[in-house]
């Protein structure tokens, strides 16, 4: 790696982590130049706003997600395996994604935040798609999914991304409330959209498995628990 690149890196590695630890309103970019004992024409040089790095990052988190999902399908032959182990890849609401999520949510019911949002959703789209369009194509290739449409990885991506949102506006409205939402509510949300694209894919009853639920519950306690920090501090 280059010098200028390695910089650029540990800008974006510094960012992130106060980003998570403090929370993206709460960081400035002096925070930032602070621990990198680095002047604001070094951040400029890389970055044209503090948004432009976040947006960097998103598709660095979604590119790393990406290569961990591809390790894992590597090993698995089943198709409705592969497909859910992709779609579980995808989504922000794994333990892997939950602190990053969680230093997004308090934003997520702002105008600003909306914004942040769909960059992050442009970023998973984008580098989903391609292996998205490929499982597709095996499944149906096999016989195992048995699709109206060829081409319905933007719909099965977009179905996703609306899921994890819903997930976060959930939350966001039990934050305001400090009040975790019913897991009754969290599960209705996820079999909603299991359901959707199991239609979608043609797909057999119950074999479309996003998230295991004590995950999915785990990940919302650590997401209200972010949400509610700023009642108690």
């Amino acid at each position: 790696m280059r010098k200028g690149d390695e910089k650029r890196q540990e800008m974006l590695s510094v960012a992130e982590r106060l980003f998570c630890l403090k929370g993206y309103e709460a960081t400035s970019v002096q925070d930032i130049l602070n621990v990198l004992n680095a002047s604001k024409g070094g951040f400029y040089h890389y970055f044209a706003s503090k948004e432009a790095l976040l947006n960097t990052l998103f598709f660095q988190r979604a590119e790393r997600a990406l290569e961990q999902t591809e390790k894992l399908l590597a090993e698995e032959e089943d198709v409705m395996k592969r497909l859910n182990q992709l779609m579980y890849g995808f989504l922000p609401l794994r333990r892997e994604e939950a602190d990053f999520l969680g230093m997004l949510m308090p934003m997520l019911d702002k105008p600003e935040g909306r914004a942040l949002r769909l960059c992050y959703q442009e970023a998973l789209v984008e580098t989903f798609m391609q292996p998205m369009q490929r499982e597709l194509s095996i499944g149906q290739q096999t016989g195992v999914l048995c699709m109206a449409h060829a081409d319905i990885a933007p719909i099965v991506l977009q179905l996703l991304g609306q899921c994890w949102v819903d997930v976060a506006a959930l939350l966001v409205s039990g934050g305001k409330k400090a009040q975790k939402p019913e897991a009754a509510a969290l599960l209705s949300i996820l079999n909603r959209y299991r359901r959707s694209l199991e239609r979608l894919l043609d797909a057999p009853f119950g074999s479309v498995d996003i998230i295991p639920l004590q995950e999915w519950d785990e990940v919302a306690d650590k997401l209200m628990n972010r949400l509610l920090l700023p009642m108690q501090g």
